[in-house]
């Protein structure tokens, strides 16, 4: 038994392929007299280098077919359509890129000048001086412009020539009752039904029109419009502003709560805050509601049924 093993080892074994291994001939026999009339002999080696040959000639030929001949135009076509439209869309990304960084860097100057506007004291009042020797009094009123501001003279003139009006900012109003898109003529919801506890009065720094009402009254946007500035300070406490159509922007502060963020887009009479007490220019729960038109404060009471 161990003859028969070791004999069974010494054996070779055969090739997976013994006809690739070995020696061939190709014979061409004519099928009528069977007489051999071509023959070739055949190595791996023969084999091997005429079936590269063959595909090498097989490739530069489609290659050459390709490039010299419409029909590699027509191969081709579906790929330069597709590359063509890829670069015009590519293109329109790019423009429209282009077109938000501007937008976007135009509404972020807008926006800071809208806070430097909300901060900063009123062309009127600002820095006012009081001149002795010209009180103008109001007939039957009784009421006397003291404060009359000596910021320009152009300004001083105008407020002297407009000595009937009682507040300075029924004067501005007065200017803004002109062209196509007059405020008289614009419509308006009530932010919030209330009873009014202050006016507007730019004599003594009060912007806008103070309206009380219950807790948890909801605020609402007297216009469609964006979210300009959501935020809080210590003197208005939450305060929202929004930009509305024909330069108007109104203002909401005192605010318990926000319910909108710096860029939401609303609606005309869609809730934007809660009425509350927050900052510190306040003494009770109500809302300081502020019109501003063409960068100037309006009363708002002349348009709005509190």
């Amino acid at each position: 038994m161990a003859a028969q093993s070791g004999s069974n080892k010494n054996k070779k074994r055969k090739p997976l392929l013994p006809w690739v291994s070995k020696n061939h001939r190709l014979v061409v026999v004519n099928d009528l007299t069977f007489v051999e009339e071509k023959a070739w002999k055949l190595s791996p080696f023969n084999v091997g280098i005429f079936s590269s040959i063959v595909v090498l000639s097989i490739m530069l030929f489609t290659m050459l077919l390709l490039k010299y001949t419409p029909l590699g135009r027509l191969v081709a076509a579906p790929t330069r359509m597709a590359n063509q439209e890829l670069r015009k869309e590519m293109e329109q990304i790019y423009k429209m890129l282009d077109s938000l960084n501007r937008d976007l860097a135009g509404n972020a100057s807008y926006v800071e000048s809208i806070k430097k506007l909300s901060s900063e004291d009123f062309e009127y009042e600002k820095d006012i001086k009081k001149e002795k020797g010209n009180v103008l009094t109001e007939t039957g009123v009784g009421k006397t412009f003291a404060d009359v501001p000596v910021k320009s003279e152009e300004t001083k003139e105008f407020v002297q020539m407009v000595q009937m009006e009682r507040e300075m900012g029924s004067l501005v109003q007065s200017i803004f009752l002109e062209g196509n898109n007059r405020i008289d003529r614009q419509t308006f919801v009530t932010p919030i039904r209330g009873v009014i506890s202050d006016t507007f009065a730019p004599g003594r720094n009060h912007y806008g029109t103070d309206i009380t009402a219950p807790k948890g009254s909801v605020i609402k946007s007297v216009r469609n419009g964006t979210v300009i500035l959501s935020t809080w300070s210590a003197d208005a406490g939450h305060m929202i502003g929004i930009q509305h159509d024909n330069n108007l922007v109104t203002w909401y502060k005192h605010n318990s709560s926000r319910l909108k963020n710096l860029g939401d887009r609303v609606d005309a009479g869609e809730a934007i805050a809660i009425i509350g007490n927050s900052g510190e220019m306040t003494d009770g729960p109500h809302l300081h509601f502020e019109l501003w038109y063409n960068g100037q404060p309006v009363n708002p009471q002349n348009y709005i049924d509190f």
